[in-house]
């Protein structure tokens, strides 16, 4: 008897135990089942922001790299492939490269005598506890060739890496607790700075509704990744092997659940039952209504979000935006502090071994100055003051160029100095590309970089740079754009391929229409999601007030400006309406306006009226090769509004079209009002009428038309000096009658 009760009482707590520690049971008999396997990822130093490569040296002595570690993943093994050049002379036995990762020592390697002057590669294997989150990988150089006194200066000390040197981070995934609260990761994770590709579900049954919501998603996911940039790809299914989300109205349930468990729009997030650190979210609504307010509630609250299910029951989209608010943009209405602009703490701290510090700009691109209406900014600094003159310097850029030049002066005469910046030249009217953006990088944005230059103060060959000398820019300092009016002349593709304008005026695109060919095929579905992840990129906001018309007779496009997208053939009604297009592109047909200087010559003897678009005024082409084309002019729906189309001949060139945009290199040949994409080739050019966007105050008007025209100049004096002489012949004969009259 007493061995029966002991053996039900072992069963009993057995029992117990079971029941209490069933889930964790579960997961990892799941784990067991499907080991994790481990990814492997290599960065080359292009990838990591040095594409030309770096060159070390005893006064610039190290490199900063930065790779983020995901949430999802744990570095299992990490290390360096520098793929080096160094020239004899040094000591060798004495000099070395070391390496750090979050300022811990985990790397060192010995130059070697025998490699001097030979490229090679030299292999340094980090440790992996050290990756977490933002690792910042420091290469530093540690050369000499004396064992007594070493100047900084001296072109012994040389250490190039060149551009294809690699990190490679070995990792295995982490199973994440299935919380809203982790978004967006680990869907995007600020932490991978890589291009985001994300799998999207699209509800079996596509209405205008449920794209809408899949756009609004597209360019809240855009503007999370911003300049890594965000694809869409489209599944049938949740992916077992990547993160995936489901837009659904009740037709992909999670396994387990059933329509009549959707209580309305709600959000979800799941494991996938084959690997279980794949995670899968879910964007559920009974109807076209409810699934847009459950994409509302994700874009807008999701940093309230907690928990593994959440019910969207209101949600407030907001005020209505106001025009170039968008939080990519510099402020351009009011004064800007420099701390609105930086990203990081620390960001314009600079050092003797660190000493630059920049800050970039993203401005509106159709900013207008001319004639000198520089941008006012208001600099303050501070710096470890030498004992006396010297060749100390601070130095302003702006885009690479020097703007302006400051001794760095002894701590007794030490001042803040207000300068003017021209940022946007000041020869811009001399033609029509002078009312474009000027002076834009890659992607539509502005470097202003602050480089100090520490004078080594003392004497002898021993002299070296104070290794505690710093300086630093104040985050007061300002910047003020107010004064330069909203005005360019369109259309505009440059503007558009680096910012989205004229669309992105509106933040929220309230004043956009997106038009897709009725029945939408699967590519212009994914093509339409790529843009508007692009609109997240440009603004930094969803596009929440968007206006989506699929249909081959578009109705409803209004006041707004539109895009429309599709193959030439899907695209019929461009052909039939009223429109003025610059060109027409069809399988074998495609023509194209005269080019301005043509149309202005026939104007020296044509009225307005017998200029008018006509057939005869076009270049028609018979071909049939594959061509995609990206195509602005003036909608013609509304005066001053934008219309713009992004086709192809064949999907393979529409699609090419739309990458086109995605391309730093291709958005760089992007300008004009039409760009013809061919494979690799892109050709731009400026056709049609134009009109323009913005105003400019009366005065300036009048003295730009005197600067195009100087002969209105001449003609303008001569009037001034005939109405003058009538005044004044006017005034004499008035008094000279007086005086007769009056003897």
């Amino acid at each position: 008897m007493r061995h029966l009760l002991f053996s039900a009482f072992v069963l009993f707590c057995l029992t117990g135990y079971s029941q209490e520690r069933g889930e964790p049971a579960t997961v990892s008999t799941s784990q067991e089942t499907v080991p994790a396997v481990e990814r492997t990822r290599t960065l080359t130093f292009t990838q990591m922001g040095q594409p030309n490569g770096v060159r070390l040296s005893g006064i610039n002595r190290f490199v900063d790299l930065n790779s983020g570690i995901r949430l999802d993943e744990l570095v299992t093994r990490a290390s360096l492939s520098l793929r080096v050049l160094y020239p004899q002379g040094m000591r060798h036995d004495q000099s070395f490269v070391r390496v750090y990762v979050n300022n811990q020592l985990s790397g060192l390697s010995q130059l070697s005598v025998a490699r001097a002057g030979v490229p090679h590669t030299v292999e340094i294997e980090l440790d992996p506890l050290l990756f977490s989150d933002f690792a910042t990988i420091r290469v530093e150089y540690d050369g000499t060739y004396d064992s007594e006194c070493v100047d900084p200066g001296n072109p012994t000390l040389r250490f190039d890496i060149r551009p294809e040197s690699t990190l490679t981070i070995g990792s295995t995934p982490l199973n994440l607790v299935n919380d809203l609260a982790l978004l967006p990761a680990p869907f995007f994770d600020p932490r991978d700075n890589r291009k985001l590709r994300l799998p999207l579900v699209l509800p079996v049954e596509q209405t205008e509704a449920s794209m809408k919501a899949a756009g609004i998603l597209a360019s809240w996911m855009g503007a999370q990744a911003f300049y890594r940039q965000a694809e869409f790809e489209l599944l049938e299914a949740a992916s077992p092997t990547r993160h995936t989300i489901v837009l659904t109205k009740g037709k992909k349930m999670p396994e387990g659940m059933s329509e009549a468990d959707i209580e309305g729009p709600s959000l979800m997030i799941v494991s996938a039952k084959e690997n279980p650190w794949i995670k899968h979210l879910y964007v559920m609504g009974r109807s076209d209504e409810e699934l847009l307010q459950a994409v509302y509630g994700l874009v807008i609250e999701g940093q309230v979000l907690s928990g593994q299910k959440a019910l969207v029951k209101k949600v407030d989209l907001g005020a209505p935006r106001k025009p170039y608010d968008a939080p990519r943009y510099v402020p351009s209405n009011r004064p800007v502090r420099f701390g609105e602009l930086i990203d990081f703490p620390g960001q314009l701290e600079v050092s003797s071994d660190k000493p630059r510090a920049s800050i970039n700009l993203r401005l509106p691109p159709d900013l207008f100055s001319w004639a000198g209406r520089n941008i006012p900014m208001d600099l303050k600094y501070r710096y470890t003051a030498p004992s006396s003159w010297n060749d100390s310097l601070l130095n302003i850029e702006i885009n690479n160029s020097l703007i302006q030049s400051f001794r760095l002066a002894p701590r007794s005469e030490q001042v803040q100095n207000k300068i003017n910046i021209d940022l946007l030249g000041q020869a811009e009217l001399t033609s029509e590309e002078a009312l474009q953006i000027p002076a834009f990088r890659v992607g539509g944005n502005n470097e202003l970089a602050f480089a100090f230059g520490f004078m080594a103060e003392g004497g002898g060959s021993c002299t070296r740079v104070s290794q505690v000398a710093r300086g630093s820019i104040d985050p007061e300092s300002t910047l003020d754009f107010s004064n330069l009016p909203h005005y360019t002349r369109m259309p505009n593709l440059t503007a558009f391929a680096n910012g989205g304008y004229p669309f992105s005026i509106m933040a929220d695109l309230s004043d956009t229409a997106i038009v897709l060919p009725a029945n939408p095929t699967s590519l212009e579905i994914r093509s339409y999601l790529n843009v508007m992840g692009l609109f997240g990129q440009w603004t930094g906001l969803p596009a929440t007030r968007t206006t989506l018309i699929v249909s081959d007779k578009p109705e409803g496009i209004g006041t707004k400006n539109w895009l429309a997208m599709g193959t030439s053939d899907r695209l019929g009604w461009l052909n039939n309406a009223n429109m003025n297009l610059p060109m027409v592109l069809n399988a074998t047909e495609r023509s194209m306006g005269l080019p301005p200087a043509v149309q202005w010559l026939k104007g020296l003897w044509q009225s307005d009226t017998e200029l008018q678009p006509s057939d005869s005024a076009r270049a028609l082409i018979q071909t049939a090769g594959s061509l995609g084309a990206i195509v602005g002019f003036e909608s013609h729906l509304a005066p001053k509004k934008a219309g713009l189309v992004i086709t192809g001949t064949d999907q393979d060139s529409f699609e090419r079209a739309v990458a086109a945009l995605s391309d730093y290199g291709d958005v760089a040949k992007i300008k004009g009002s039409v760009s013809l994409i061919r494979g690799d080739d892109i050709q731009s050019y400026s056709l049609g009428e134009t009109y323009i966007s913005g105003a400019l105050p009366w005065w300036l008007r009048l003295r730009i038309a005197f600067s195009e025209y100087p002969a209105l100049i001449a003609v303008g004096g001569a009037l001034a000096g005939v109405i003058l002489a009538i005044l004044a012949f006017g005034w004499l004969s008035g008094r000279a009658s007086r005086r007769t009259k009056g003897n």
